[in-house]
């Protein structure tokens, strides 16, 4: 056969590999469940951003000092991990757990400039026009690290903030060059991106990482807990923002602006967390030595799930006894 014939059957054949992961795609989108809107209390409302509709529940007095809580960055992340401390601290304060752009039940335009930046502006944007401030924020991982720029660049929107390992201080520092650009092209094709994204995404995927990489006791990835990561990561445009975070986008620096804080910070950190060390506290505290430190043991990412009284006991003391003092 002709060198021209062998080219032309490679083509049919690529041709029909990229029919049948579309197809497959579009199978794993169709067959996607709902998220569940039923983890957390209070009601249910959208805030008219300029990049889209931006989803949150508030629940609790309103005559309280509003407090935010702020999710981090990945497949499947949204205000669902709040689900243990939003109910039990409304009774305390005026509550707000947001879903930033790209995730939960937010928006997810595929034009929207997905970089720290936008998600800064998002977080004071919301306090501002939405929660009113000063606010005490409650955050993490990447969320709090956004969260240390809204306090340190607009510091009367932020009273105190309780951060659960921020990221920023030891890595995810850098801008992205151009093998960040190119690999964010690659995510964003249709076909071949969505079908890398469909496999980092299945379930089996959600699950181990959870088991490994979340939780410390495994048990607590529950089919509930991968049922709801994986239906919030497959819900149309979700593989947007998180092409941006795995290309670098999203990347932030948090020393500088750390070590300018005057407000009250207390750091939260899963002893045995591998992704974001406990060790990289230390950068933080000698930056800020007016920060607290508290380390959760038997806990990796979700000091917030995995401990969850002790984690809202931590939180009235950070902000209830601080406004008593006053």
């Amino acid at each position: 056969m002709s060198k021209l014939g062998n080219l032309w059957k490679t083509m049919i054949a690529g041709g029909a590999g990229v029919a049948a992961l579309a197809a497959m795609n579009s199978a794993i989108r169709k067959n996607a469940s709902d998220p569940d809107d039923s983890a957390l209390g209070g009601e249910a409302r959208f805030f008219n951003w300029k990049y889209g509709k931006i989803f949150y529940k508030t629940a609790g007095t309103g005559h309280s000092r509003p407090l935010v809580f702020i999710h981090g960055v990945g497949a499947g992340s949204s205000s669902f991990m709040w689900r243990k401390n939003f109910d039990a601290l409304a009774g305390d304060f005026r509550v707000y757990a947001v879903d930033l752009l790209g995730f939960g039940f937010s928006d997810k335009p595929g034009t929207a400039p997905y970089s720290a930046d936008l998600y800064v502006e998002l977080i004071s944007d919301f306090i501002r026009e939405v929660t009113g401030y000063p606010a005490n924020v409650v955050a993490s991982s990447l969320g709090a690290a956004y969260a240390i720029r809204v306090a340190d660049e607009h510091p009367e929107l932020i009273k105190s903030m309780v951060l659960n390992a921020p990221t920023g201080a030891d890595r995810l520092n850098g801008r992205p060059g151009m093998s960040g650009a190119a690999f964010y092209g690659l995510l964003q094709s249709p076909v071949l991106g969505t079908s890398f994204y469909n496999v980092m995404a299945s379930e089996r995927s959600i699950r181990d990482y959870s088991r490994k990489h979340l939780f410390y006791d495994h048990r607590r990835a529950t089919n509930r807990v991968v049922a709801n990561f994986y239906a919030t990561s497959h819900q149309h445009g979700a593989q947007h923002a998180i092409a941006a975070f795995l290309s670098g986008y999203l990347n932030i620096d948090t020393r500088a602006a750390f070590s300018r804080l005057t407000q009250r910070v207390t750091l939260v950190w899963g002893k045995q967390d591998q992704t974001t060390p406990v060790a990289q506290a230390a950068a933080l505290l000698e930056a800020n030595p007016r920060a607290i430190l508290k380390v959760f043991d038997y806990c990796r990412m979700m000091p917030e799930q995995e401990h969850p009284e002790k984690f809202n006991t931590l939180v009235l003391d950070a902000f209830l006894a601080r406004s008593a003092a006053a």
